[in-house]
């Protein structure tokens, strides 16, 4: 019972956050009762061809497909993780790119910076929005991502749409909902058609790793050519704007996005264990032909736990490096971005009984804030244990890793804001798809102050030039 109790409180947590949006509903009541039902179906993604896949493939998008920036070399391996939180998240995201971008380093020979070494990253919800932009569009996203998103009516122009007449027919259909006018909207607005083929044909990281969570499962769906795989669909053809219309898809406020499961129509290749460790729960296509995805901070709103439970289930973090095809890696980086928010203590300064939405409101945010306490725990608590496997596979002669190798595991989070009063502002802003400029340019300058006063970001900046070129 408590498991569907939390995701119950996550629930309405992230609905009372976004419950300006609720006045959706009314409208589109309203449009329902005045237009009949529609038959509207949506595009689903589509099953492969061939009844063998490889997974070898250089056309696929696989992280091992796909080349450094710039000509860089592999030895330094950086992975960014992008948390839930709307507009909050995106633009606290955004200000860690801004500030790696700001943070020239030696590599090659030749001057560089972080933001052009970084090889993965990954985001849920509204940290999803960033890391999919980045991904799509390189160094683009400092000229554009501001006016086109953080500093536009974006919920405004969402709530447009559901008041259109052409829309309210298709929202009255049992197969088209609030979540594909979100995508429709992202796409047109951000990324332009851009799909996972797009991004594979280009052949350059980052490679984007966005998840969304299962809805009866209650598990973390990623779009990954691993996770189709296991679905025998197509992956290349998937828009980036369904992906991240599904991270964000909040329950009760968007409606759920679809995949269409083919599961028995080929043999699919070895996947990640990770995907492996959940594909018993898709490979019958006849009880579960339809997969529905809501909002991935559901499963894991620090988009982390990919990580964790990648190296727990290959027994180490070199395994999953050597299956991506590094070699030769000296530091390993992981920069864990987190715009959470943090506890509402306004209701124990009175001695007022809370009332029922109170009370929902502080459960369901004290098991967010705990589960995601839990993971950062992990996360800190197998830094140590992490840095001591790597080395001793480096000592053995793991391919993937260098004579020697250090790891470097950065939190940057709001909490972690050196004034005392402008942190407590930060966690007080809300979650929506839009929010004032002010607060916008708030969450960009916080995200660099916290990078740049990290300590072990000076440590990682220190010991870069010391390893000024490549092997």
């Amino acid at each position: 019972m408590m498991p569907v109790l939390r995701m119950v409180s996550l629930i309405i947590r992230k609905t009372n956050a976004l419950r300006p949006c609720l006045k959706w509903l009314g409208v589109l009541a309203v449009g329902v009762a005045l237009s009949g039902c529609s038959t509207m179906r949506p595009p689903l993604n589509q099953p492969v061809m061939q009844a063998t896949t490889s997974g070898s493939s250089v056309t696929e998008y696989r992280l091992r497909n796909l080349a450094p920036q710039h000509g860089n070399g592999d030895n330094l391996l950086v992975i960014l993780t992008f948390s839930g939180g709307g507009a909050r998240a995106a633009a606290f995201a955004y200000g860690v790119l801004k500030e790696l971008k700001d943070s020239p380093i030696q590599r090659n020979g030749a001057s560089t910076n972080l933001f052009d070494e970084v090889d993965v990253v990954a985001g849920v919800s509204g940290g999803s929005i960033t890391a999919a932009y980045f991904a799509a569009f390189g160094d683009e996203i400092f000229r554009s991502f501001e006016p086109t998103f953080l500093k536009a009516d974006f919920q405004g122009t969402l709530f447009s749409r559901t008041r259109n007449p052409g829309n309210a027919i298709q929202l009255s259909s049992p197969w088209f909902g609030r979540g594909h006018l979100l995508a429709e909207q992202l796409d047109e607005t951000l990324f332009r058609g851009t799909t996972y083929g797009d991004l594979a044909a280009r052949r350059t990281r980052p490679f984007l790793l966005v998840t969304a969570t299962d809805l009866t499962q209650g598990t973390g769906f990623e779009f990954s050519q691993d996770q189709f795989d296991i679905l025998c669909s197509r992956f290349d053809q998937v828009p980036l704007a369904v992906a991240v219309a599904a991270s964000s898809a909040v329950p009760l406020v968007l409606s759920p996005l679809t995949v269409r499961n083919y599961a028995g129509n080929c043999t699919p290749p070895l996947v990640s264990p990770r995907v492996a460790a959940t594909a018993d729960a898709y490979l019958d296509a006849e009880k579960r032909p339809f997969i529905h995805l809501v909002d991935g901070g559901l499963s894991d709103n620090l988009a982390v736990r990919w990580i964790i439970d990648n190296i727990a289930r290959s027994g180490g973090m070199d395994k999953p490096m050597e299956r991506n095809g590094f070699r030769n890696v000296d530091k390993l980086v992981i920069i864990n971005v987190n715009a959470a928010q943090g506890l509402n203590a306004s209701l124990d300064r009175s001695d007022r009984i809370p009332s029922i939405a109170e009370v929902i409101d502080a459960v369901s945010s004290a098991n967010l804030v705990r589960r995601s306490r839990e993971t950062q725990d992990i996360l800190a608590s197998s830094t140590a244990q992490w840095q001591e496997k790597l080395r001793s596979a480096s000592r053995t002669g793991s391919p993937a890793l260098g004579a020697s190798i250090d790891l470097y595991v950065i939190d940057v989070s709001l909490q972690a804001h050196p004034d005392p009063q402008l942190r407590e502002e930060l966690q007080a802003i809300p979650t929506a798809f839009s929010l004032p400029h002010h607060e916008v340019d708030k969450l960009i300058a916080a995200a660099q102050t916290i990078l740049r006063g990290s300590a072990e970001f000076g440590r990682l900046l220190r010991e870069l030039p010391a390893n000024s070129t490549e092997q």
